[in-house]
């Protein structure tokens, strides 16, 4: 099980800054929440998960990422994405919020919530089914070799 370092978000909309800051804490690379939020596209709700301008930040920092709404999955195994991500970093949305992937031991997913840094168990299959109510994604961030 990882430990992560989370700074709760510094502004409401700050969610994915928040969680991107810890993936990058953990390895090692220091950057603000607002220098996060400087190089990401921003929309009504905080900033796009999902565009060209997350991936090339990431990748310029050491990092791919890859972005997969709740059902487009590869090969529709949301259970194998999240052994990815535990593997590596992920990032699961639900709605406009943005959580950090701390653990996922089938089927139970721990995952940390970055307005106040609490972890939280839920099952991947309730979980499912909110992200499909409430437009959910998962976000695979692999450090580049």
């Amino acid at each position: 099980m990882k430990s992560y370092n989370l700074i709760p978000q510094e502004r409401n909309n700050y969610c994915i800054c928040s969680v991107l800051q810890a993936i990058f804490n953990n390895n090692k690379i220091n950057l603000s929440q607002k220098e996060i939020a400087d190089n990401l596209t921003p929309s009504d709700k905080g900033f796009l998960p999902h565009d060209d301008t997350i991936k090339n930040f990431l990748r310029s920092r050491g990092f791919e990422y890859f972005f997969y709404w709740y059902n487009e999955t590869p090969f529709n195994e949301p259970d194998e994405l999240l052994r990815d991500m535990n593997k590596y970093e992920g990032i699961i949305g639900i709605k406009s919020h943005i959580y950090l992937l701390k653990n996922f031991n089938d089927p139970i997913l721990e995952i940390i919530n970055p307005e106040n840094n609490k972890v939280f168990r839920k099952d991947i299959y309730e979980t499912l089914k909110e992200m499909k109510k409430l437009e959910g994604f998962f976000g695979l961030v692999k450090i580049l070799q």
